[in-house]
């Protein structure tokens, strides 16, 4: 009898330790909280939401909240302030954020600027960037964001002006540009997509210039536009979680690229008809990169170059090495 007494006990703790063992694993499964930060109405929306409603980021290990700023200074903000683990952004304002102090590191790339046009009336006479010289042109980017300083960067070594040093550069949210060209504030704006696509398509806009294809066909490289960056103390405590980041991303623009039927609630938000969804979809697609590699880091130096000399001292003086890294590339 004792011995069948002992053998219970034996088998109830086993159990007891098997639950906890259980206990123990499913806990050390839960998803790491990854927080999220876009710009509001910025075409990575698609993929990022598709990471979250196909559940790729649980998949490799993460759980997206994903965030949106209605400014791109409000966005920037929140990177350098940790408010967001993981932010979308330009990388000329990230390595500008690790120059001056920020421990801000790009860790991915995203998009290559192919979505970055310079909209005007379809009546106006504009036939390239040379057109606009001495014109009011708006810019959703601030006075320091990536697709501003490509645009300056253009007009003034190819062009023959700076439209920042005569004050004809003005800055407004995304959404608020097309009404400004409308109401003729402003002579020709400077968007990106689906807002670009959007005013293309349906509005009384047409493209002036698509600041990707001059930059390639001036400089003779491709452009690299946007990336998403973290912070040290995140990349410290949480580096399996940008792994995994990385990996569902990849995954999530896989999927954009072989379901069109993913861009239909964007384009129904836009109010775009078949030919509109199509334009926003051929550009998104040819937007995205997924190279990342030390010689695409080196290749930003050309650029870095020519927008350290039209914004002056105090920009990208240089690029430390601390601004990117390839170490959450898939292995």
């Amino acid at each position: 009898m004792k011995s069948i007494k002992s053998l219970v006990a034996l088998v109830s703790l086993a159990s007891a330790a098997a639950c906890a063992l259980f206990a123990s694993g499913a806990q050390a499964a839960e998803p790491v909280k990854v927080r999220l930060g876009d710009l509001a109405q910025a075409l990575n929306s698609i993929a990022s939401n598709v990471m979250i409603q196909q559940g790729f980021d649980k998949k490799h290990g993460i759980a997206v909240e994903y965030t949106t700023y209605p400014t791109l200074d409000g966005l920037f903000t929140a990177i350098r302030g940790k408010q967001v683990d993981v932010g979308f952004g330009g990388w000329t304002a990230f390595a500008q954020f690790r120059s001056k102090g920020f421990p801000v590191t790009m860790f991915f790339p995203v998009g290559r600027g192919v979505s970055l046009d310079i909209i005007a009336p379809k009546g106006s006479t504009f036939k390239s960037l040379a057109d606009l010289k001495g014109k009011k042109v708006g810019s959703y980017a601030g006075a320091a964001g990536t697709a501003t300083v490509l645009f300056r960067v253009l007009t003034s070594r190819y062009y023959g002006y700076d439209p920042a040093k005569t004050n004809d550069l003005q800055y407004a949210g995304p959404g608020l540009l097309p009404s400004l060209v409308e109401k003729n504030e402003i002579a020709a704006a400077l968007l990106f997509d689906p807002l670009a696509a959007k005013a293309i398509a349906t509005g009384p806009f047409r493209s002036v210039a698509n600041l990707a294809d001059v930059y390639k066909e001036k400089v003779g490289d491709d452009f690299l536009w946007i990336g998403v960056a973290s912070n040290d103390d995140f990349i410290a405590q949480q580096p399996a979680a940008l792994s995994g980041f990385v990996r569902a991303w990849i995954e999530s623009v896989n999927y954009v690229k072989a379901n069109p039927a993913v861009f239909e609630p964007t384009a129904k938000a836009l109010g775009l008809d078949a030919a509109g969804t199509r334009i926003l979809r051929e550009r998104v697609l040819a937007d995205y990169t997924t190279t990342w590699n030390d010689a695409t880091i080196r290749s930003l130096g050309t650029f870095a170059k020519m927008a350290n000399e039209v914004m002056g001292g105090g920009f990208l003086d240089e690029v430390p090495a601390a601004a990117f890294t390839t170490r959450f590339n898939p292995r």
